[in-house]
């Protein structure tokens, strides 16, 4: 009897990077595709052989047999370290809000706040980051500006790290009512419809069960939800928002200083 032929498709095991966030060779598809996706123009191929590797690179690449299979675990990102390597600045704009007490400066917001912010990541994920709030009166007087940043980062992760750091500003042992706007919907809906308590009953899973992305940012800014009344809105972006457009420069600004 005649053997029939199968084809089969041999594994890939050399994933050359061109043109990617750091070009080089990766031996498994998951740590090449951290290198390429979401990069713009990025140059990557895959390959069965070394050889075949080799002549599209140009260069000796490394035995796969002798190279790590996996990446290292990327460690969870922890916000009180992100807070000491990388402060925001703060930028008053009305010097009635700032107060002496004895020993130094220090700022006394009225009760009723507006806040805006926005985030920012140059290359999503991974690439630079920023993130900045606008404080106002409830009458509309332009109070201050907060801004800051990190080197490696994700658009989810600036944008509520510019929640936390600006309701972290306000948290000063006042309760304050705070109109709080941002063009993340993920940011407005995980609290205007009632994701965050469900991911907090779920142990912190979504309903896929899979882990909550940035559950420290998300634990410390529904406490702070808990000591204030924060009505969160969302304005739509790049629509010539006033305050909104000045939040996106500050956090692209940013961004680029951590380049």
């Amino acid at each position: 009897m005649q053997r029939k032929n199968f084809k089969t498709s041999a594994k890939k095991k050399y994933y050359i990077v061109k043109k990617g966030k750091n070009p080089g060779v990766y031996y498994n598809w998951p740590d090449c595709q951290k290198q390429v996706q979401g990069f713009p123009g990025a140059v990557y191929k895959g390959f069965v052989t070394r050889e075949e590797a080799e002549a599209w690179y140009g260069k000796p690449v490394k035995e796969a047999s002798h190279a790590p299979v996996l990446a290292p675990k990327k460690e969870i990102p922890d916000i009180r370290k992100q807070e000491v390597l990388y402060p925001p600045h703060i930028h008053p704009l009305d010097n009635s809000i700032l107060s002496y007490n004895g020993v130094s400066m220090a700022l006394s917001l009225p009760e009723e706040l507006t806040i805006y912010t926005d985030g920012s990541c140059l290359v999503n994920p991974d690439g630079p980051g920023g993130f900045a709030a606008v404080f106002l009166s409830c009458e509309g007087k332009e109070l201050l500006t907060l801004t800051g940043g990190e080197p490696s980062s994700t658009n989810n992760r600036m944008e509520l790290r510019a929640a936390y750091e600006a309701l972290k500003l306000a948290d000063d042992g006042t309760v304050h009512t705070i109109s709080f706007h941002t063009d993340s919907k993920y940011l407005q809906q995980a609290f205007t419809k009632g994701w965050v308590e469900k991911w907090k009953k779920n142990g912190w899973k979504t309903v896929q069960g899979t882990p909550v992305l940035n559950r420290d940012l998300w634990t410390a800014i529904d406490g702070f939800m808990e000591r204030h009344r924060i009505l969160f809105q969302w304005v739509k972006g790049h629509v010539g928002t006033r305050y909104n457009e000045l939040c996106d420069r500050l956090a692209k600004e940013e961004a680029k200083d951590h380049r």
